[in-house]
């Protein structure tokens, strides 16, 4: 529940404009592992291989899926369990990509008959035994836009794919603390700065380390937080 005094940003108090922020890209590795269409996994009230699915106030989604907590962002995800959404890990290695591809196979025959609790064991794995800092709910379709995906993971889409390289982001730095009314369930939270990243129509937040494990300026530096234009919208 969001406190009076505490400060809550939204996409358009931030300024994306060529003077105002400043472009990046980023072509670091994901790991990518699609949600599978469960039976009743876009009913709401179907059989439940699902969980239902909540909104950042709470309210009833349509569907059924998966709830899940990115800790980076201190924030809830949600991913229906329609077929059509896949959960990222980032910033991935590609030995850590290999472990929590082991426990895949050690769950599943194939990434399309995991459970809901198989997802929440590999999430649990992913955070507390690999160390990844954030995992957060996408699509298929953004996969597919804005990654490319390495020759094993190719065929079935689980597994390492690599940011592509030629699409331009916009990034705004915002001290201080509070939290964004981005594209999760709730709102990402931030308690010392943050990157706010906007990416074709998509706006999200990064946390400062995270960015700069994952982010370049178009002269192929890594993106430092001191470099980029600064906002303090409020």
């Amino acid at each position: 529940m969001r406190t009076p005094t505490q400060r809550l940003l939204r996409a358009d108090q931030v300024d994306f404009s060529d003077g105002a922020s400043t472009p990046v890209m980023s072509d670091s590795y994901r790991f990518v592992l699609p949600v599978p269409a469960w039976p009743g996994g876009g009913e709401p009230f179907a059989r439940p291989d699902g969980e239902p699915l909540v909104d950042r106030d709470g309210r009833l989604i349509e569907g059924r899926g998966l709830v899940f907590l990115d800790p980076d962002d201190n924030c809830w995800e949600v991913a229906p369990g329609d077929g059509s959404a896949v959960i990222l890990f980032s910033p991935v290695a590609e030995a850590v990509a290999a472990a929590l591809s082991r426990r895949i196979g050690e769950l599943a025959a194939t990434p399309e008959a995991l459970s809901l609790a198989d997802l929440k064991t590999l999430i649990a794995f992913a955070v507390g035994d690999l160390g990844i800092r954030a995992s957060y709910a996408t699509s298929k379709a953004v996969v597919a836009q804005t990654m490319i995906a390495e020759p094993a993971a190719a065929a079935s889409g689980c597994g390492l794919h690599r940011r592509r390289a030629d699409q331009v982001c916009r990034a705004v730095y915002v001290p201080g603390a509070g939290a964004f009314q981005g594209p999760a369930a709730s709102p990402q939270r931030f308690v010392d700065g943050a990157v706010i990243i906007r990416h074709g129509e998509s706006v999200r937040l990064v946390q400062p380390i995270s960015f700069e494990a994952g982010y370049r300026f178009l002269d192929g530096r890594p993106a430092r937080i001191a470099e980029l234009a600064t906002q303090s919208p409020q």
